[in-house]
Parts: C-alpha cells; sequence; structure tokens
C-alpha cells in the first residue's frame, strides 16, 4: 500500500450527476399525508409532523412562536415529565417549530426505540397539554430572546430591510416584541395549535431507518387526526418599497451593520437558478467575490455574504456585512461596484470552478443519507419550491457558462434597485 503524502492536496473536480432519492408518499382518508425516506443503513429515525399555519396566519408571531415552543411539553396521556422521561431514557429528542406558515413537531430517535416513541409524538399534537410553570418559563426566554435581538445592530437592520422588501401590509413584518409575550394565556396557545393540527393539511415526513412496521403504525396514528377543514395560507405577495437609504442610529455601537436588499424574480422563474449561482458566485461563500475585494484586498469587513431568498411572498437578494462605521460608505461604494462588475467581468475559469463545486457539494449534502433527503423535502414544502427544484438546480449548477452568468447579473444585479439600511452612525 502506498504511503498518503499529504504534502499533496487531492485533485479538485466537479461531481458527476447527481439524482434525488424519491420519496414515497401515501395520502390518508383524512387527508394526511405521509412522506417516506427509508435508509436501514442509517442509525436512527426522524419523525417531522408538519401542520399548515405559521407565524403569519397567527394573531401574533409572538403566540406562534410560543405555541410552537410548548409542543414538546406533553399531552393529556403523557405528561411533561412523562414525555421528558421517556426521550432522556431513549436517547432521542422533541423539538417544536414554526415558519411562516407551517408548525412542525420533530422527534429524532434510534430506530429500535422509535415504535415506543410513536404515540408519544402523536399525542403531543392531538392533544397537547404542559404545565404553567413551563409556559411561564417558555414565555420569559422567547421575550429575552426578542430583547437582545432588538439590541443587535445586524438584527434591527435586516429587520428594516427586510420591511422596506414586503412592505407595511406584509403580516411578515409584524415583529415578535418583548412586551408581547407576557399577555399570552394557555387558551390561546391551545386554540392556536388546534387550529394548525386539527384542520385537513397534515404532513407527516418519515426518514432515516424506517421498516413497514414503523409506516403502518405511523399511518395509523396519523388516521386519527381529525379531518377538519382546510385554512388558506395567509400569502400577501411583497410589494417592496422604492429603492432608498435608511440610516438609523444606535449609540456605542462599535461597529455598524450594512444590509442591502434588492427585489428580485421568484423561484418560477427560468433565470432563477442562474441567478442563484450568480449571487453564490457574489458571496456567497469565502472565494466569492465580494469576500475576496472588501474582506482581503480592502480589509473593510471580517465578512461580507450574499444569497437569493425565494419564498411563497416573492424573492430578494439579500446582502449583509458589519464595520467599523468610517468604513459604511466605502464599503456601499465597494459593493455596487462589484454587483457592475458580474455583469462586465466575467468570472475566471477558477472563479466558475470554486463556485460550481461550492454549490454542488451543498446539493451533495441532501444525498448524504435519507434524514438529509427528508430535510430537502420539508424544506420543498415550507418555501414552496417547485417539485422538479432539484434536477433543474444540478444541471444548472452542472452546465452553467461565465457568459450566462454576465447575462443574469446585468438583468438582475442591478445596484439602482438597492435598498439599504445601515444601522450604528451617530
Amino acid at each position: 500500500m502506498n504511503a498518503l503524502d499529504r504534502r499533496t492536496p487531492p485533485p479538485v473536480r466537479p461531481f458527476g450527476h447527481m439524482v434525488l432519492p424519491p420519496e414515497r408518499v401515501t395520502t390518508l382518508s383524512n387527508g394526511t399525508r405521509v412522506h417516506v425516506m427509508a435508509d436501514p443503513s442509517c442509525p436512527i429515525a426522524r419523525v417531522c409532523i408538519v401542520g399548515e399555519g405559521g407565524k403569519d396566519e397567527a394573531p401574533t408571531q409572538a403566540l406562534a412562536a410560543v405555541a410552537a415552543k410548548l409542543l414538546p411539553e406533553g399531552s393529556a396521556l403523557y405528561d411533561s415529565d412523562t414525555t421528558a422521561d421517556m426521550m432522556d431514557f431513549r436517547g432521542a429528542a422533541l423539538h417544536g417549530n414554526c415558519a411562516d406558515h407551517f408548525t412542525r413537531l420533530d422527534l429524532s430517535v434510534p430506530s429500535s426505540s422509535l415504535s415506543e416513541l410513536l404515540p408519544v409524538a402523536f399525542a403531543l399534537v392531538n392533544e397537547p397539554r404542559f404545565p404553567d410553570g413551563r409556559m411561564e418559563s417558555v414565555k420569559s426566554q422567547l421575550a429575552a430572546q426578542s430583547a437582545y435581538s432588538r439590541s443587535r445592530v445586524d438584527n434591527i437592520a435586516s429587520k428594516a430591510a427586510f420591511s422596506l422588501i414586503a412592505g407595511a401590509e406584509s403580516p411578515q413584518v409584524r415583529f415578535a416584541e418583548p412586551d408581547d409575550f407576557s399577555s399570552i394565556a394557555r387558551e390561546q396557545v391551545l386554540r392556536r395549535l388546534a387550529l394548525v393540527f386539527r384542520a385537513r393539511g397534515i404532513h407527516v415526513f418519515l426518514s432515516g431507518n424506517i421498516t413497514p412496521e414503523h409506516e403502518r403504525a405511523v399511518c395509523a396514528l396519523a388516521e386519527t387526526f381529525a379531518d377538519g377543514d382546510a385554512r388558506p395560507l395567509n400569502v400577501v405577495p411583497f410589494a417592496p418599497r422604492p429603492p432608498q437609504t435608511v440610516h438609523i442610529p444606535h449609540p456605542g455601537a462599535e461597529q455598524c451593520a450594512v444590509q442591502v436588499m434588492i427585489p428580485t424574480i421568484p423561484r418560477s422563474h427560468p433565470d432563477y437558478l442562474p441567478l442563484r449561482f450568480a449571487v453564490t458566485a457574489l458571496g456567497g461563500f469565502f472565494g466569492s467575490r465580494l469576500m475576496q475585494n472588501i474582506r482581503e484586498e480592502k480589509g473593510l469587513t471580517y465578512g461580507i455574504t450574499s444569497s437569493l431568498c425565494g419564498v411563497r411572498e416573492g424573492s430578494y437578494i439579500d446582502i449583509s456585512a458589519q464595520c467599523a462605521p468610517q468604513y459604511a460608505e466605502q464599503l456601499l461604494d465597494e459593493l455596487r461596484a462589484e454587483l457592475r462588475a458580474m455583469a462586465t467581468r466575467a468570472l475566471s475559469d477558477d472563479e466558475l470552478l470554486r463556485t460550481r463545486l461550492y454549490e454542488q457539494t451543498r446539493l451533495a449534502a441532501a444525498l448524504d443519507n435519507a434524514i438529509a433527503t427528508g430535510d430537502h423535502y420539508i424544506t420543498s414544502l415550507i418555501v414552496g419550491m417547485p417539485d422538479d427544484y432539484f434536477s433543474r438546480q444540478e444541471k444548472v449548477t452542472a452546465d452553467i457558462t461565465a457568459a450566462q452568468i454576465a447575462e443574469v447579473s446585468a438583468l438582475y444585479l442591478d445596484a439602482d434597485k438597492m435598498r439599504t439600511v445601515i444601522v450604528g452612525l451617530d
């Protein structure tokens, strides 16, 4: 056997063709859809129960957050202490979370213990119960997190810039404030969870080491979900305000936050995936142009990133950085120049290869195991991805040229459409 020569880096080459394993979907008599991604080689199993109704459908974002956080805290069949003990003894974990339009409960467990814990997980969404003390603790915790978020220049800038993208009428700009949590009552939380999990349209995702017996048990338990009326999602299309620059003082801040957002085309547009690649080349990873110029060459910031965000309401390009206050305007000048250069200075072969490899690595992560594949399908539901999104992204990532990147950059990376927020300048 030849000794490994660690002085010589391994050859770098693009990935081969990647195909996302299909999910197997069963629709039950009550409308619940069970999605299965089975892999016997995976040591654990995961069950994710997703109900329609999230922050945008709730009366307040605070109520949606409290309800999701309390979801794993007990049920009428298994009280809070019993639930916690059963999870701890079997090495399992429960988490509740809410997104814009969905609320979910996740159970991760060694496959050998899944059958025992399935009734516990389903009881949590069918008949949730929780101690008063735990509810008050969750409310205090979330209020403290909200207060801390309000003190950070990056969070202030992000919320202000997003408000310019979404528009004043969007439910997504009703950001939770610390005082919103204290008045939330038990009855409101239970009513909120009932609206989400007693309505038609629940999805159950099974991934990992799932046996036919597990699948039959899940289908039987999912048949107990109430067959209530489906409620429409509260999707309000973005209504961006005109391009502008907003300065928000933040006395005492050692760094200022610079947040730029540009409204753009939806995920359904044929240029969306080429644009996504271009935005990654611009600032999506350490070797991107913004990092090389503004961080490495100019030393204006420790980090600057760009991403393309697509949701049901619309899409936008998001660029963020922090810097010393005296460098904010110079940073923005360099950003504008780099946006224009994406159209006029084509990516070099090295830049194109690095970006391609980075994007292919991210795609390959969804193929790592059945749980990672399940994550892709869950995300597809939550953000509204088209069914063929992975295959189209894989093809664009493998085939896109520098000329095509320059073309979409000229169309959509428009510095004149920047909505800019600077927080921290006196």
